[in-house]
């Protein structure tokens, strides 16, 4: 009985409790880096992990499935590069789409070098990028979760929530 209330409350917690929902989101994009990871492991070809384009979810007849401006605010796209052209294009493959949540978080990062994307190389290192992604609460400044990426393409979240967004 106890289960029962606690599945059919777990969506309204949601909701009361913007921290657990940030937490969540940020456990999931760690888990999301590390799938993008092992894949360019596995697969011995570069991996992007990037913001989607704007019409990625609904078209694919685009001309990239990554937000050419860096914006992640349509969701979070890990794409093989199958062409080898070293740029994500029409001609990768999209493995593992994760949609924004606008109306409960927003998402940034800021990585070195200036690129707006994650490259993992064939032996699951980034192209010497290590970087900062920023969960912050919608209506909330002083919620937020970074989850972090170090050049060997490991990455934890950070438990320092100092400052806002």
């Amino acid at each position: 009985m106890l289960t029962l209330f606690t599945a059919l409350m777990m969506p309204s917690l949601h909701r009361v409790n913007p921290a657990l929902n940030l937490e969540q989101r940020a456990n999931a994009l760690r888990s999301l880096i590390k799938q993008a990871r092992t894949l360019a492991i596995a697969h011995d070809k570069r991996v992007f992990l990037c913001g989607a384009a704007p019409d990625a979810e609904t078209s694919m007849d685009i001309d990239s499935p990554c937000d050419l401006a860096g914006s992640w605010q349509h969701g979070v796209m890990v794409v093989i590069d199958q062409d080898g052209d070293e740029e994500p294009s029409t001609g990768d493959v999209v493995t593992l789409y994760q949609p924004a949540d606008s109306r409960e978080s927003v998402l940034s990062w800021r990585g070195f070098r200036g690129k707006s994307r994650v490259e993992f190389l064939p032996n699951g290192m980034t192209y010497w990028q290590n970087g900062r992604f920023t969960l912050c609460a919608v209506g909330d400044k002083t919620l937020r979760r970074d989850v972090i990426i170090n050049a060997a393409g490991r990455s934890y979240i950070s438990r320092d929530h100092a400052g806002g967004c």
